[in-house]
């Protein structure tokens, strides 16, 4: 059966903090986890444990405590990773510190979710009215889209650095 654009981006949902694992994990669990919850197939790579070792390195997020990942290692995660394909890693480490320095992880994974599924909700309307418009596939609108929100992103970052 062939899915349409709607169903394969409203399957990306971000969990919020309560929809994770109350229990600590070991490093293969997290990739796991991580895999289900980007939509990540095995092929794509989002997430390795070296990966994993350099964000903490550079201090993106806190280290593992006796090899074990925790509910606040699975939020850094999340962001890191599904922001890590439009953005370089030292943005998003600007972007995490800036929004810490008034909330709490928590609160950031779940304005970072709701915020995603909003995101769903207008591209979605989007790439609807530029079909509809313009009588031409939405994928270029869409990819010129990201592009265009990628380098507005890095020059707002570059005013709050």
């Amino acid at each position: 059966m062939e899915k349409n654009l709607t169903e394969v981006l409203n399957a990306r949902k971000i969990p919020l903090w309560n929809e994770l694992p109350e229990l600590d994990l070991y490093m293969d669990q997290v990739i796991g986890l991580m895999e289900k919850y980007l939509n990540a197939s095995k092929k794509d790579k989002l997430i390795t444990p070296s990966m994993i070792n350099n964000y903490v390195k550079l201090g993106i997020m806190p280290p593992p405590q006796k090899k074990k990942y925790s509910k606040t290692h699975i939020a850094y995660l999340i962001i890191i990773c599904s922001l890590k394909q439009v953005m370089p890693i030292p943005n998003i480490k600007i972007l995490i510190d800036e929004k810490l320095k008034n909330s709490s992880i928590e609160e950031l994974l779940n304005e970072y979710s709701k915020l995603h599924s909003e995101c769903i909700q207008k591209i979605l309307k989007l790439s609807e009215n530029y079909e509809t418009e313009s009588q031409s596939n939405p994928a270029m609108f869409l990819a010129v889209s990201a592009s265009v929100c990628r380098y507005a992103s890095e020059e707002f970052l570059n005013i709050i650095k």
